[in-house]
């Protein structure tokens, strides 16, 4: 069974799916990938999309329904992706944000894609000192820290978690992306993989063709971890986060309440 942190299923709130045909082509994709439970999160406080929680969680309902109606057997939930800016705190206080284990554990936080912003360690040390652990996503396919592997071992060592996307690892965005997953996969950098899904065509799940490259690559146990990882955070349970060997690791050149408590 997989269990997806990451989608962009909810229909016209992002750039993910536009219409509910959208959303329901995506959920028949995901149960035929093997997906069972899906954290539907779309982006927040990115500069064009602003979602807060009591609308994703009525929409989250709506579309739970649709699915139901469509006889498709897939488990949705409400989440965000989260990019990181100086209102995390407000909006947190005013329950405008969601956790990925709906107990306030676990939050979706999106750097932006082409630096790390400098007050980036400072927030997350402030998250983290509220008790929650912040899940980095898709770590990767930032630009700073693919030239700089030391950035994302800070943050894991500090605590969070790294998210892997899916299709950076299946190869099917470029070869540099795919050395780069393939890199945090074995210096323990990223903890979970998720799909990051968007669209049924240029961003599906991949998620299916990740894990049979990671059973290859890096056998069964670390397919079974990552899987177990991901059940763990849906159900706001404490994550085991191998410790890195590599005291400096650098890029070569070229328990809270339960809420879903669902295993």
């Amino acid at each position: 069974m997989i269990i997806d942190l990451h989608s962009h299923l909810i229909p016209g709130v992002d750039d993910g799916a536009q219409t509910l045909e959208d959303s329901l082509k995506l959920a028949k994709l995901a149960v035929d990938e093997g997906i069972k439970h899906i954290v539907l999160t779309p982006h927040h406080r990115n500069g064009q999309f602003n979602n807060y929680a009591e609308t994703i969680i009525k929409q989250t309902e709506e579309l739970q329904q649709a699915f139901d109606n469509a006889g498709i057997s897939l488990t949705v939930y409400p989440g965000q992706e989260i990019r990181l800016t100086e209102y995390f705190m407000d909006d947190l206080f005013d329950q405008k944000l969601l956790s990925l284990d709906g107990g306030g554990k676990y939050y979706l936080i999106e750097l932006p894609t082409k630096r790390v912003p400098s007050f980036t360690k400072e927030y997350l040390q402030m998250m983290i000192d509220q008790g929650i652990t912040p899940i980095i996503a898709h770590p990767e396919r930032n630009a700073e820290i693919m030239k700089d592997y030391s950035i994302l071992q800070e943050f894991i060592d500090m605590g969070c978690i790294g998210q892997l996307t899916a299709i950076s690892y299946s190869g099917n965005i470029g070869e540099e992306f795919l050395k780069v997953a393939c890199d945090f996969i074995r210096l323990g950098l990223v903890q979970i993989m998720s799909s990051d899904v968007h669209h049924i065509e240029w961003r599906p799940f991949n998620m299916k063709s990740g894990y049979e490259r990671m059973e290859q690559e890096f056998g069964i146990e670390k397919v079974q971890e990552f899987k177990d990882n991901a059940r763990s955070i849906i159900n706001g349970d404490d994550i085991i986060v191998n410790k890195i060997q590599t005291k400096k690791v650098k890029n070569k050149p070229k328990k809270k309440k339960r809420f879903f408590g669902l295993f």
